[in-house]
């Protein structure tokens, strides 16, 4: 190991210095060569492990003093938020209200973008200094609050095939809660019973990903709300070492059905919509990752099955899946399991709700004694629809199983109706024959205009 060290050392460019391997920098698995570029971090949005140890020119290092705001890590975040017209050099001291009204509005997908850029440098620069000041710097009764115990977390892969020991299952005296959260993201929960609770003090929040999504290795966390994992802990760090930390490619992993469980992840900052403020007491949380197809066959809507499964089998893998982590969370003894709709019209899936509804609950129930409370959080727009919501807690609290298809009735195929055009002459005998009083001609005396028998007068 130490030779392999010595040699990517012979590779580093005269006039540079290599500074100390903190949580940001990712380790060198390929033995790419470290050139200037590299150095000034281009390469730090490309694939895991592109960008290797820290480095910085002496010049930067010496002159400037500023090693742990302008780290290699950020170099292409900061240069696009200098594109944007954002220049700042510790982005930790940026308001929340400075965030929201400087990245132009809600739907400017570009500003967007770059706001999720700023929240993150701030973070990883937090990270990487152990330090910030809540609920921000400059403010009343603002404090500076150290983070140095927020150290990298560790993930470890648990394979479809491995599933916990009866043994390390510990039984929950506590009566059983499933609830809904709407308009509030799966970390804002968590952060909420970790700081209202007593007993629940070990809790785990699921994320989800599409199956075969290049993202899953990617370093880019520039969307707001399905990235917030990244902007407001210290997942990230995590993330981009995590194929070292489970010995395996990450897509490869998550594609065949395992389960990613990261430890001790550091929550650093509020929810994005409030500008990410900082949060006076750090939080940690287990992260459990999993991966589902990305679109599964729904119901026919004629048949009023278009919210539920329409093939058992993909039902089962999704079923699957969260099985696994429910049996972790429960055997690593999480008091409290926070998880988003998982598939629903978020992170390239588009489940069906009341199905995804029904596997959660029956999930939840069969691990009831182990892992007291499950909830389950959304902020994303799209569950918030008309009707949306209250439909899927419906189905989630109560179990309600997929219902009998409708029973279509089959047109009922009448004969066709010919209406045949009369004559006029034809017309106007009928209408002679039916106003005259007389009796025609042509019928028989003793019977009626029709041919029937006259009814004779009864006498009394």
């Amino acid at each position: 190991m130490a030779a392999s060290f010595g040699a990517s050392l012979g590779a580093v460019p005269p006039g540079t210095i290599v500074v100390a391997q903190t949580s940001l920098a990712m380790p060198c698995r390929t033995g790419t060569h470290r050139n200037p570029l590299a150095a000034a971090g281009a390469a730090a949005f490309g694939k895991l492990g592109n960008t290797g140890f820290g480095l910085e020119t002496l010049s930067s290092a010496r002159d400037s003093g500023r090693e742990g705001l302008r780290h290699p890590r950020l170099g292409q975040a900061l240069a696009a938020l200098r594109r944007g017209g954002k220049e700042q050099e510790d982005w930790r001291k940026v308001s929340a209200e400075e965030l929201l009204t400087g990245f132009g509005e809600s739907n400017d997908s570009d500003g967007r973008t770059l706001l999720a850029t700023a929240i993150f440098v701030g973070t990883a620069q937090a990270c990487m200094r152990g330090s910030y000041w809540a609920p921000g710097y400059g403010l009343p009764g603002a404090q500076e609050v150290d983070c140095k115990h927020v150290t990298r977390p560790v993930s470890c892969l648990y394979p479809p095939t491995k599933m916990p020991k009866q043994s390390a299952f510990e039984a929950h005296k506590r009566e059983f809660i499933m609830r809904c959260e709407q308009q509030r993201s799966p970390l804002d929960v968590a952060a909420w019973i970790l700081s209202s609770s007593v007993e629940d003090r070990h809790v785990a929040v699921l994320r989800f990903t599409r199956s075969g999504d290049r993202r899953n290795e990617c370093v880019r966390y520039g969307h707001c709300t399905e990235d917030q994992i990244f902007l407001r802990t210290s997942y990230f760090q995590a993330f981009e070492r995590m194929d070292g930390d489970i010995n395996a490619p990450i897509g490869e992993a998550l594609d065949d059905g395992g389960v990613i469980y990261t430890s001790n992840v550091g929550m650093l900052r509020g929810a994005v919509r409030d500008g990410a403020p900082w949060m006076r007491e750090p939080a940690k949380v287990d992260v459990i990752w999993i991966s589902l197809p990305p679109r599964p066959q729904k119901g026919e809507s004629r048949l009023g099955l278009q919210d539920w499964y329409a093939n058992d089998d993909e039902r089962s893998v999704v079923a699957m899946s969260l099985d696994l982590a429910f049996a972790w969370a429960a055997a690593r003894g999480c008091d409290a399991l926070v998880m988003p709709p998982v598939g629903c019209d978020s992170h390239g899936c588009v489940h069906p709700p009341l199905g995804v509804a029904n596997i959660i609950h029956d999930t939840a129930q069969r691990y009831k004694r182990y892992l007291p409370q499950v909830c389950v959080a959304s902020d994303y727009h799209s569950h918030h629809e008309e009707g949306w919501w209250e439909r899927f807690d419906d189905v989630l609290q109560n179990g309600k199983q997929k219902p009998d298809p409708l029973v279509l009735v089959p047109p009922i195929h009448l004969p066709p109706c010919t209406l045949v055009r009369k004559d006029a002459r034809q017309l106007l005998e009928k209408t002679r024959v039916l106003s005259s009083r007389g009796r025609p001609a042509s019928v028989p005396r003793g019977t009626t205009p029709r041919g029937g028998p006259r009814r004779r007068p009864v006498h009394r």
